[in-house]
């Protein structure tokens, strides 16, 4: 049983021509998408319906994919982890977009 109180919508009003509100009969549903965000459709597969080991202490689930694809880059540099910067530092941890 939920603790959170039903609401229930009375009157839906729009805003009429002359600029007031005015109530109407019939309900109006929008989205996002309605004001230009882009929304993904995509079905998902959920967590619990991921893939599990075989038994504990082996990963031997499939390697997943990702794409590297997109107007973002990467915060950090792929390196090696005993790479060094041209001063001496580890640059496994030196961050790209440093101010």
């Amino acid at each position: 049983m939920s603790d959170r109180p039903e609401i229930e919508i009375e009157r839906q009003t729009v805003f009429g021509d002359d600029g007031q509100l005015e109530v109407t009969e019939t309900n109006i549903e929008t989205s996002l998408e309605d004001f230009g965000a882009d929304a993904d459709h995509r079905d998902r597969d959920s967590r619990l319906d991921r893939p599990e080991a075989s038994e504990f202490g082996v990963d031997d689930r499939p390697e997943v994919t990702q794409s590297s694809s997109g107007d973002q880059s990467t915060l950090f540099a792929d390196t090696d982890a005993d790479q060094q910067t041209l001063t001496g530092e580890e640059a496994a941890m030196q961050c790209l977009f440093e101010s």
